[in-house]
């Protein structure tokens, strides 16, 4: 283990914790929204969802192709006869404000602050099929965009972790060697996969405990409080 000249997160259930998620509540809003919306229940229009949801995601996993939260939703508003006078990009920040409750998780302002100490850089690599901006306005609510030098969400170019692509690109944001990046992330398959195959540092954020293992070396720590303790003591060689 040495000492990381950059550090790469996950988002969400990583930087961000996830305090509520409704799905119904977001085709809530989406009635409201329509034009022409359909005589449907939200909970009727969540079993379409669902249905077109176990195809995408069975993809995604299968292709390393991200599909996009609007491409969804053109899929399946359109397939229930909805319209909307509003812009694509308008209904997935509606979408999102309706079906995400987040904060920040334990301790990660700290981390950020040992960070910003020793001069680290800090970015985000993070599986979604929302866009970036989606995911960077709900970074600001929580005064925290500023602490990272990118953002990167894999719908906006095409491939999800752990796609080599991805992880290439990171590094190039970073102006790094792999071997000088840590990445940490809460999915093995996803996060800790990708990052040992393409050479950083990968680092299991695991605060439930979660049972696990994958082939090849990283950390795994509990806490925020664990991690920042990490890096302070290879800082301190």
């Amino acid at each position: 283990m040495q000492r990381p000249a950059g550090v790469i997160f996950d988002f969400g259930s990583t930087i961000l914790h996830q305090d509520w998620l409704s799905l119904v509540a977001g085709s809530k809003r989406m009635l409201e929204l329509a034009e022409n919306a359909p005589d449907l229940t939200p909970e009727e229009v969540q079993l379409v969802a669902d249905e077109i949801n176990e195809e995408v995601h069975r993809l995604r996993d299968e292709s390393m192709v991200e599909f996009s939260h609007q491409s969804f939703h053109r899929l399946l508003y359109e397939s229930l006869g909805f319209s909307f006078a509003i812009s694509p990009y308008e209904l997935e920040k509606e979408f999102w404000e309706a079906i995400v409750r987040f904060s920040p998780s334990e301790g990660i302002y700290d981390v950020l602050d040992s960070l910003d100490k020793h001069r680290i850089k800090a970015g985000i690599l993070s599986n979604s099929p929302f866009n970036g901006g989606v995911l960077t306005d709900e970074l600001v609510k929580h005064d925290l965009a500023h602490r990272f030098s990118f953002l990167i969400s894999s719908i906006d170019y095409g491939f999800r972790k752990p796609h080599k692509r991805l992880f290439q690109i990171a590094v190039r944001k970073m102006s790094l060697e792999p071997q000088d990046i840590w990445f940490v992330g809460d999915k093995l398959e996803y996060d800790i996969r990708g990052a040992i195959d393409y050479g950083l540092y990968p680092v299991w954020y695991n605060p439930e405990e979660k049972p696990g293992e994958i082939d090849g070396e990283y950390l795994e720590v509990r806490s925020w409080h664990e991690f920042r303790e990490k890096i302070e003591s290879v800082v301190g060689r």
